[in-house]
């Protein structure tokens, strides 16, 4: 599809937006959430993930099929890259092949807090289910763990917590230990990213679904 001709339904201020963010938009880390069931802790996960600017999310749906809860997103959701998953294996096996490290989540004290961690090549944080924690496939499967630091009484964060937690130090690892060209998207990535982007704006959807009613 050629999108140059809606790009004159859109503001120059709105495609500036547009642009800027996904110029800074990031694959180098991504997020694994392994068979979620709460609506609100997907729900602020997502958002949290989008807000530092990261923009893939694998989920595990297994039994519990992905729902969102669109006022805690607020919107967010429709700018990620979303993938899912039947299984954590064939979810690992996935990101394996485009050249990532599997971190699972862990409060336990004596695993490595993450903001002492080092990243020489790309990583997915897996996040368990908000009761029982990682399955023992992916405790398996994974080539690390990580975790959050307590020094309170409490034994571990909220799930969705932890998922803030992860995306604000994975972030702040990008921009202050990696050069621009290794966390940033590929000019191939970022344009087509952007494209999608401008592509889902409501005015553009209605001029399209106009366009395909009257074939």
């Amino acid at each position: 599809m050629k999108i140059n001709r809606y790009l004159q339904y859109i503001t120059p201020k709105r495609y500036q937006r547009l642009s800027h963010v996904a110029s800074r938009r990031s694959r180098y880390f991504t997020f694994v959430f392994e068979n979620f069931f709460d609506i609100h802790n997907i729900s602020a996960g997502l958002r949290s993930i989008e807000a530092f600017g990261f923009q893939d999310v694998h989920i595990v749906e297994g039994i519990n099929r992905l729902n969102v809860n669109k006022d805690i997103t607020r919107g967010a959701h429709q700018w990620l890259t979303l993938h899912r998953h039947e299984t954590s294996r064939e979810c690992f096996h996935a990101l394996r092949k485009k050249g990532y490290q599997i971190l699972v989540a862990d409060p336990d004290q004596d695993q490595p807090p993450l903001h002492e961690m080092e990243f020489s090549r790309p990583a997915a944080f897996v996040f368990g289910q908000e009761l029982y924690g990682i399955s023992e496939t992916a405790r398996k499967e994974a080539d690390g763990v990580f975790r959050i630091p307590i020094a309170g009484f409490v034994e571990s964060f909220n799930v969705s917590v932890t998922v803030a937690l992860t995306a604000y130090t994975a972030r702040i690892y990008a921009e202050s230990s990696l050069k621009d060209r290794q966390w940033t998207l590929s000019p191939v990535q970022y344009r087509e990213l952007l494209m999608s982007w401008v592509l889902k704006q409501p005015v553009i959807q209605k001029i399209i679904r106009k366009e395909e009613k009257h074939g």
